[in-house]
């Protein structure tokens, strides 16, 4: 699928293959310039003096036991349904339909749901969509004076579509590139409601080299935010760049650097081994390091497993963030056909015939 002859002969004479990389950040350094000079205090807007700029913060609560018992460094694994979340370009990875459910029991009697589900159109190309809930239980509402005027649920709700696609002018031989993007709309009900829309934008690269790897960018949460009243709030944008690589066939290790407005810079570090006790079955164990949360005093390590069995994988994250106590996150996949892992591939390509998956 990859290597026509067309393109070819015009890599005998070009190689661009060679900077697909660049190629790929390039493309949404205008996205990300034109954010910056939209926001006049765009500098000051990445640091810690920016703590609750940014309203929607439920957009970053994060997805998936398995991304987060590695501490949400996915954006360049990003497999299966989730991926709408993480990066929607990493949805070519699926074979021919992918679903996924979770369920988060959060801080303070908190506690939100994630259900996506992605298919597969052609050999290239990817549609999905997703809904994000959250359910803050039931709060007094008083008056000025104390007085109990009864009680209200705040409720926040993020609804996603995604396409992805492999993209073949750039990919070849030894590699694979794909590009994702995400419309999103959110609503919020505090006491009255408010609405707003989003955009995310991903970019991977797949290496099929001695040691495989995976590189990412993606921009998050581009848009419009909540306007409660007649005040408008920001979006909680995030920009990750991130990396993936497996030294061994049963070791998966990964790393992002994320820019989130209203916070400083941080990174995060995930590693997953997995063992395969008997065919189209698997055990993972998952550790996770988040500088953020360590540098807040929230905690920062988070540990995790999953169990698959043919088209099904359970996952479970346990999540500590310190005097707020420990979280836990259970969610389960399905794949359809059964998935295995991109560079396991014997074609060794995201490109995937629906029918022969």
């Amino acid at each position: 699928m990859k290597a026509t002859k067309g393109t070819t002969a015009l890599a005998a004479f070009f190689p661009f293959s060679a900077f697909v990389p660049f190629v790929a950040v390039l493309a949404f350094v205008p996205v990300f310039a034109l954010v910056a000079l939209i926001d006049s205090a765009s500098a000051k807007a990445f640091t810690k003096k920016a703590v609750g700029t940014t309203g929607s913060d439920f957009l970053n609560l994060g997805v998936g036991a398995r991304a987060l018992g590695m501490a949400g460094a996915y954006s360049s694994i990003a497999e299966g349904a989730s991926a709408v979340y993480w990066n929607p370009a990493g949805l070519v990875q699926i074979s021919k339909l992918s679903a996924s459910f979770m369920r988060a029991d959060y801080v303070a009697d908190i506690n939100y749901q994630y259900a996506a589900y992605a298919h597969r159109l052609g050999p290239s190309s990817v549609v999905a969509g997703s809904i994000l809930m959250t359910d803050i239980g039931r709060i007094d509402r008083t008056d000025m004076d104390n007085t109990k005027l009864g009680t209200f649920s705040p409720k926040d709700e993020a609804y996603t579509i995604s396409y992805s696609r492999a993209i073949l002018e750039l990919s070849d031989r030894e590699r694979d590139v794909s590009m994702g993007v995400s419309a999103k709309y959110i609503k919020s009900r505090i006491v009255n409601s408010a609405t707003g829309a989003g955009v995310d934008l991903g970019v991977m690269t797949y290496y099929f080299t001695t040691i495989p790897y995976r590189i990412s960018f993606v921009l998050q949460n581009l848009g419009q935010g909540l306007k409660f009243d007649t005040h408008r709030e920001s979006l909680p944008f995030v920009a990750r760049f991130g990396g993936s690589l497996s030294p061994f066939r049963n070791l998966l290790l990964a790393t992002d650097v994320v820019l989130p407005k209203g916070n400083s810079p941080y990174m995060l570090f995930g590693a997953e081994f997995t063992t395969e006790p008997a065919e189209r079955s698997r055990i993972s164990a998952r550790f996770g390091c988040n500088t953020g949360r360590i540098s807040g005093g929230l905690g920062g390590i988070t540990m995790g497993m999953g169990i698959g069995l043919h088209f099904f994988t359970i996952d479970y994250a346990f999540i500590p963030m310190g005097e707020l106590g420990s979280t836990h996150r259970i969610s389960l996949t399905f794949d359809f056909p059964h998935r295995n892992p991109v560079f396991q591939r014997r074609d060794r390509s995201i490109f995937t015939q629906p029918e022969t998956r």
